[in-house]
């Protein structure tokens, strides 16, 4: 029997023990987490403000966001380390040859002049239906500020702010992020200036960051994103239960429901695009769902 940060493993499976994590979810978090993947990138630039604003609009109450912290100290919104040229244009709106990406590393660039990218407007072939526009990566802090305002003007439900850390190890290597540590207190920082309370939770694939707010930012809910088969394992390699699981959407079972349920843990599984799927997840017992398509929720009718 090994004992890891309060969660007791024998012969490599998981049973019951008395720590679970520093605090519940707040009262004030959904019932059901229906959350905008990058916004909703199904209908939207990704990870941009009209992005957000149309998530809330069609149904939302969680939108989803990826940051990196740039060379000048900046959270910035970004799921991809640097300028994607799948669906990113120069600012004059000529296209970027793909073995230029590199040049353009979010870490080792000033804000003012990642600002000025184009990621709206260049067709993407993977999500057709989203709306095309000329628009840049925005800040943390005026992404929040924007869905704020949108919400109070159109009287809608303020959402909880999903928040993806984007570090790794890999990344370390090719000084494509700032350690974790500087990323956790740069994102607290920008989410804690702004009026919304507790609502805004950290995630991350990366162990490191995850472990940093368990010990040293206790009030903050965790989501641990995995995309490994083995619950035991992963669960394991965190060293302690989060407050939201959030495996790929095709490890999830029955069995995983009723465990996470049994520990209190809120199970949130990414990224779903198919309505049926989704149903079968929610029959399973999942709290919530990560998709492209928030509009989906009221078509399913949850």
């Amino acid at each position: 029997m090994n004992r890891i940060l309060g969660v007791t493993l024998v012969a490599g499976c998981l049973v019951a023990c008395t720590a679970t994590n520093h605090l519940s979810v707040p009262a004030n978090y959904p019932a059901f987490y229906k959350e905008g993947h990058r916004g909703t990138r199904g209908l939207m630039p990704e990870n941009t403000i009209p992005a957000m604003k149309k998530g809330v609009e069609v149904g939302a109450n969680c939108i989803e966001v990826d940051v990196y912290l740039t060379k000048d100290g900046k959270v910035l919104i970004s799921h991809d380390p640097f300028v994607n040229v799948t669906h990113s244009l120069y600012v004059d709106g000529s296209e970027i040859a793909k073995e230029d990406a590199k040049k353009y590393i979010w870490h080792q660039m000033n804000y003012d002049d990642i600002r000025k990218f184009d990621v709206g407007s260049k067709p993407y072939a993977a999500f057709p239906q989203q709306q095309r526009m000329k628009v840049g990566l925005p800040l943390l802090g005026d992404l929040i500020d924007s869905v704020e305002a949108y919400t109070t003007a159109n009287n809608l439900p303020k959402p909880i702010y999903n928040i993806e850390l984007k570090t790794s190890l890999k990344y370390d290597s090719l000084q494509y992020n700032s350690s974790p540590a500087e990323l956790v207190e740069a994102t607290l920082k920008e989410a804690k200036a702004r009026n919304i309370g507790n609502r805004f939770y950290l995630q991350s694939f990366d162990v490191r960051p995850l472990q940093y707010l368990h010990k040293q930012h206790t009030d903050i809910v965790i989501g641990y994103l995995t995309e490994g088969k083995n619950l035991d394992s992963n669960l394991t390699s965190l060293g302690f239960l989060p407050h939201i699981y959030s495996p790929h959407f095709s490890l999830v079972t029955k069995a995983m429901a009723d465990f996470c349920h049994r520990k209190h843990v809120k199970l949130v599984p990414w990224t779903v695009n198919d309505k049926e799927k989704m149903k079968s997840l929610i029959a399973d017992g999942v709290d919530g769902i990560i998709t492209d398509y928030p509009n989906y929720f009221a078509e399913i009718g949850k």
